[in-house]
């Protein structure tokens, strides 16, 4: 088995939203080597079913649905929509904005400035498509800066509500 794959969606894997996790993995060897630690630490793990299942229950208007930003690779560079899109269906969860160094000099980051999810000690990054335990992910140089708690927003509660109302589901997979 390839470590990769262990990260990688099977039933995914030709999605585009894998193209910065396989390009750092290739070209990185740090990275490579800090990934294939954590994947088989147990630390680090791919999305996993659940979460599969969170991004294609979601409302999400102008798309037919979430999980097609991911098929199409339209999360890259967009870390920040991403993030707060996927938060949405999630219970309980903190916005984090701040830099992941090894995104430096990317097409889709320049400075190194990244956005994810800290979500019940777990860290969930919408550019690498990983999930990892918050005290791990040092390992790979984020950098938080900022944190920011979207519960007490009634603009992003609303916006949950609506994502994760199955009544108003137009789009079914």
């Amino acid at each position: 088995m390839k470590i990769l794959d262990m990260a990688i969606s099977e039933t995914r894997k030709d999605y585009k939203c894998f193209n910065e996790l396989k390009r750092l993995y290739h070209e990185n060897s740090e990275f490579k080597n800090i990934l294939e630690e954590g994947l088989l630490s147990g630390k680090i793990q791919g999305f996993d079913e659940e979460l599969w299942n969170k991004i294609q229950n979601q409302n999400i208007r102008r798309i037919n649905s979430f999980e097609d930003v991911f098929k199409e690779g339209a999360n890259l560079g967009y870390c920040t929509v991403a993030s707060k899109q996927l938060s949405y269906s999630l219970d309980s969860c903190f916005l984090c904005g701040g830099a992941l160094p090894i995104l430096k000099g990317t097409a889709n980051c320049v400075d190194g400035s990244h956005t994810w999810i800290s979500s019940h000690g777990k860290l969930i990054d919408t550019t690498l498509m990983l999930i990892m335990d918050e005290t791990f992910s040092k390992h790979l140089g984020y950098i938080e800066e900022n944190r920011y708690d979207p519960r007490f927003d009634p603009i992003y509660m609303v916006a949950k509500d609506y994502t994760n109302d199955q009544n108003l589901k137009t789009f079914k997979s």
